[in-house]
């Protein structure tokens, strides 16, 4: 967020004419706690986050302004030097804070966050951590992933991508151009900047109402911001002497000011965005940066705490955020009102040691002004290597933890513990118990999260495409099964696999993020999502219907908490959910295929991982959820199988999950959820036998 710097780094000293604009000193500290203050208190200001388009625009306005009048200047944009200057400014600050951030990671964070953290911290040091966000976003099993204390460096990757980009196109369109009639740099640039204003903001609203997630944090859908703040350069440059009414560049100043305002409380998290809701912010500071220059609006800036945050700014914005996301980790409950001042004072106080003993005098000193950009490119490789190290470190001691956690299971399985997993059955009248598995905990929790054998071939993420994949022997099967559903279905693969293996059944098994068989209308994120979904689901009925004279049964299982209908009006809920199940089995049924319905999975703790790694000893009581706060979620499938009669049945596998009371983190010694709504594989596996049977003795019930 080099908008933070780009004006002298201290208050000048008097003299004669005073050219610093104040005005963007101003906006820049505006900006700055803006985005502190909704990251504190998100519910008093809860369009504080349209700061971090303020710093868009300054930075456009600035980095566009500077180029170009090098250009006009010299005849050309020397990209190196350009671009040694962009490094000299920003890099210190940033992988400052990467380094200390990183090590207090591996000092207060559980193990079980470092494999999203080490990714994260990598994405940032390179900056493409807008492009890691946007991936997690569309990534249904990433959706779920905590804030990470790097990842406010997506707005800085998407400036840093801008730096890049922004001089290339420039520096290439001066040579194409330069023996033409529109060789004139100011020409070029705004017929270029005009392109990319509506281009990228019709691309912006597209996608905020199809992809919002990536909408977010694509540069594509950004680039307008800057690119506005950039034809406000080019105005300035093409008629600098131009006289504009006082009372004409004060009241748009003003404007832009009240537009500003209005942004922190119209705008929501709720809202859609950036989308043309981003327009109130953008034009706000556009109106500021053209006119503000001479108005009262100077007057602001020029006060002297706010030009001192507008000074340091930069280093707040990169301070504050690692602050707010590990202080809780390290307290064990969330922010309070005293911990949250802490973190503010804190920030502004870090953020003017680093930028007053660190920054300015690297950035000022003899030494570091002398290198030339090829010794500023070395140093700043070494340091995102010295970064990226730390990084993969993190990944690597998780891998350490997962090859560990797998041979121990490998050894466990081979010596046939009687009571591990599912084994247990704690939810029985005599439940079973190994000494052996006190303290086991597999997979390791910080393996947990990936302990999953979902794949492309069984899935169909963010397409309406029907993949179905096959589990168990292709030809000479006594059985034919057809498992479907969301998340919650493929998570069951690897018993799907053991039950196929173990039964010489064939199960094909397909799933779709966040769709399952209902003829009920399920919410989603955009019109994209309902549209995959439902064709998905007609694909899946299709092929239901056409293998219906060599099906066995169809399995079908859904996520209770991640899915919810839409009621119509007159209904509820629970009629809804229990009509449109029974609508869409029909298709199997009515062709002569039977229906076992499993019960959704009971949920876990929002922490359950965090909170398995953290106990020590026999017990991990503390992590457990009460079995009626668990299983609370209203399923449907028993309802529906009993409208449905003799072609449905209903499998309720709660009892190995639960006991009569509780439903633990870890039965024995398998950590059963890998987030608070999915199985691990490998409690999963250990269901295979129970679940197995019980499929079977249904099947056996309606006749196959």
């Amino acid at each position: 967020m080099s908008a933070l710097l780009d004006t002298a780094s201290a208050p000048p000293r008097p003299r004669a004419r005073d050219t610093t604009r104040w005005d963007v000193q101003g906006l820049r500290a505006f900006a700055v706690l803006a985005v502190v203050a909704y990251h504190l208190w998100p519910n008093r200001l809860p369009g504080g986050f349209v700061g971090v388009d303020v710093f868009f625009v300054i930075s456009g306005y600035l980095i566009t302004g500077h180029l170009l009048r090098e250009q006009v200047s010299t005849g050309r944009i020397a990209l190196g030097r350009f671009w040694a200057r962009r490094a000299k400014r920003l890099l210190p600050g940033a992988f400052l804070t990467l380094l200390a951030t990183g090590t207090a990671v591996l000092l207060t964070v559980p193990s079980t966050l470092w494999g999203q953290y080490g990714r994260e911290l990598i994405a940032s040091t390179v900056y493409v951590q807008n492009w890691q966000l946007a991936s997690d976003s569309v990534d249904y099993l990433a959706s779920d992933n905590q804030p990470s204390p790097f990842q406010h460096f997506w707005s800085l990757s998407v400036e840093e991508q801008f730096y890049i980009a922004l001089p290339v196109v420039l520096a290439l369109l001066a040579l194409a151009l330069r023996r033409t009639r529109w060789h004139s740099p100011v020409r070029t640039a705004r017929v270029l900047l005009a392109a990319v204003v509506v281009l990228s903001f019709v691309w912006c609203v597209v996608e905020t109402r199809t992809a919002p997630g990536i909408a977010y944090f694509s540069t594509a859908t950004r680039a307008w911001e800057f690119a506005l703040g950039g034809l406000a350069s080019t105005v300035v440059l093409a008629a600098p002497r131009t006289r504009v009414a006082r009372w004409v560049r004060s009241g748009g100043s003003w404007l832009g000011l009240v537009l500003l305002l209005a942004a922190l409380w119209a705008i929501t998290p709720a809202t859609p965005f950036p989308g043309t809701a981003a327009l109130l912010p953008v034009v706000g500071a556009v109106l500021v940066v053209l006119l503000g220059g001479h108005s009262g609006l100077a007057v602001l800036g020029r006060f002297a705490p706010v030009a001192f945050i507008g000074r340091i700014s930069y280093a707040v914005y990169l301070w504050h955020w690692p602050a707010v996301v590990l202080l809780p980790i390290v307290l064990g409950h969330p922010l309070g009102l005293r911990s949250k001042v802490v973190v503010l004072v804190g920030s502004v106080v870090v953020a003017a040691v680093t930028t007053l003993l660190v920054e300015e005098p690297l950035r000022s000193s003899s030494w570091v002004s002398a290198l030339r950009p090829r010794r500023v490119a070395l140093y700043g490789v070494l340091g995102s290597v010295l970064v990226v190290a730390l990084g993969a470190g993190t990944l690597g001691a998780l891998q350490v933890q997962q090859d560990q956690a797998a041979a121990y299971q490998q050894r466990l399985q081979a010596g046939d513990v009687a009571c591990f997993g599912a084994a247990a059955r704690i939810g029985s009248a005599d439940p079973c118990v190994d000494p052996r598995l006190a303290d086991v905990r597999v997979p390791a929790p910080a393996a947990a999260a990936g302990d999953d054998q979902n794949r492309d071939a069984c899935w169909s993420n963010t397409t309406a495409d029907f993949n179905v994949c096959t589990l168990g022997p292709s030809t000479g099967y006594t059985k034919h099964l057809l498992a479907v559903g969301d998340s919650h279905n493929n998570a069951l693969i690897s018993a799907y696999r053991a039950i196929a293996q173990q039964r010489h059944w064939r199960i094909d098994v397909a799933g779709h993020i966040g769709c399952y068989l209902t003829t009920a209308e399920q919410w989603a994120p955009s019109q994209a999502y309902t549209d995959t979904c439902q064709g998905w689901k007609r694909s899946a009925t299709a092929w239901i219907r056409a293998h219906a004279d060599e099906l066995d049964g169809v399995v079908v299982t859904h996520a209770t908490t991640k899915s919810p209908v839409i009621v119509p009006a007159g209904s509820t809920n629970e009629a809804t959910v229990v009509d449109g199940l029974v609508g869409a089995w029909r298709a199997a049924t009515d062709n002569g295929v039977p229906v076992v319905a499993i019960r959704d999975n009971p949920v876990a703790r929002p922490d359950t991982l965090d909170c398995v790694a953290q106990m020590r000893g026999p017990t991990t009581s503390a992590c457990d959820v009460p079995r009626a706060e668990a299983t609370a979620s209203f399923d449907g499938s028993q309802q529906a199988v009993a409208r449905i009669g003799a072609a449905a049945r209903f499998v309720d596998m709660t009892d190995w999950y639960c006991t009569a009371d509780s439903c633990p983190a870890v039965v024995g010694g398998v950590v059963v959820h890998r987030d608070p709504t999915h199985l691990t594989a490998t409690y999963a596996t250990t269901l295979a036998p129970f679940l197995g049977a019980r499929i079977a003795r249904a099947l056996d019930a309606v006749g196959r």
